[in-house]
């Protein structure tokens, strides 16, 4: 693609009206998250202003499908903004994009864009939580432009990741020394993620899809890596603001790397949070304390002995889908 004049006749998405705007939320989800999901919705039944969400998008992208039952009880969770929430699986964003899994599911996260009509989306992911009130310019400049952060990904392990892209646009390897970040919430301009998969399909002459698992491509640095292409620099899209979300990952999964994320979050008046289901299935009930008594204190769960509950029901969810994965990586393929 290094030779494509992508975005031409594109216009920078700076919008010059200062009014807000609502905005889209959207999560791609699956069976091993159901209860983070929930964990979501309740917090954004608390935290997110009824006139600030014109819709929530929750695709389904897992194998079995979302029961009935958990359906009704994740409606139940967003409150207020029940009316808002569509639920659809994988296949409402087209043919393809149809199959599961970890590269579908940051393809899905770019083909959203399909179903939402607002000019911008918030993306999350089932790990994040709002647990305080935010508002349109939490996400969004008054201008228009998405709030973000910027860091070297020099020592990044994600670092391989983002060279790939750059590689892949054109674009001088030393980017990665102050580039956007790769996590959610990430703020996204529909009619950019639509400029962009149109341009990968005519640069590449297949269908987006095909062309970003062939180019082993990742969602994030693609959408911001195809701007920078585009405008020469960031500033007619992003605002220097970083969107704070402290997080509990995997290798965190301990009471310090608990406590301090808490404490970041805290500190910063973070909007959102994170814990990550790798985090959540490895916490024990003492590490997990400090968690609890969070996520309590900001109304998200009504105390530790439901908290317990849930983390019971995700360490379950967890294990079956994993187990899930191992049956069907066993079973040899039906096709001819």
């Amino acid at each position: 693609m290094r030779g494509s004049s992508a975005g031409e006749g594109v216009p920078r998405v700076m919008q010059t009206d200062r009014s807000p705007r609502p905005l889209t939320f959207a999560t791609i989800t699956y069976r091993a998250e159901d209860t983070l999901q929930l964990l979501q919705a309740r917090s954004m039944a608390l935290y997110a202003r009824g006139e600030d969400v014109a819709s929530i998008i929750v695709v389904d992208n897992g194998a079995p499908a979302m029961s009935r039952r958990t359906r009704k009880r994740l409606l139940a969770a967003y409150g207020p903004l029940a009316d808002r929430v569509r639920i659809v699986p994988r296949s409402a964003l087209g043919a393809d994009v149809a199959s599961s899994g970890w590269m579908s599911q940051q393809v899905m996260k770019l083909a959203v864009h399909r179903l939402v009509t607002t000019p911008t989306y918030v993306l999350l992911d089932a790990k994040n939580h709002l647990i305080r009130p935010v508002a349109v310019d939490d996400f969004l400049a008054a201008d228009g432009r998405a709030r973000t952060g910027f860091q070297s990904y020099r020592d990044h392990p994600l670092l391989p990741r983002v060279q790939k892209v750059l590689e892949y646009l054109g674009l001088d390897p030393t980017t990665a020394d102050r580039f956007p970040p790769t996590s959610t919430p990430f703020v996204m301009h529909t009619d950019v993620v639509a400029a962009l998969i149109a341009d990968v399909e005519a640069s590449s002459g297949r269908p987006f899809t095909e062309e970003f698992v062939a180019a082993d491509l990742t969602e994030f640095p693609l959408y911001s890596g195809w701007l920078l292409r585009r405008d020469g620099d960031f500033d007619g899209t992003y605002v220097d603001d970083a969107i704070q979300s402290p997080t509990i990952w995997g290798g965190g999964a301990n009471r310090a790397g608990v406590e301090r994320a808490i404490a970041e979050a805290k500190e910063r008046d973070a909007p959102a949070f994170g814990v990550h289901r790798r985090a959540l299935n490895r916490l024990d009930a003492d590490t997990a304390a400090p968690l609890a008594d969070f996520l309590t204190e900001r109304g998200i769960v009504s105390g530790p002995a439901e908290f317990s509950a849930l983390r019971r029901a995700f360490r379950w969810q967890y294990g079956s889908e994993i187990l899930r994965a191992r049956v069907a990586a066993r079973v040899p393929s039906r096709r001819a």
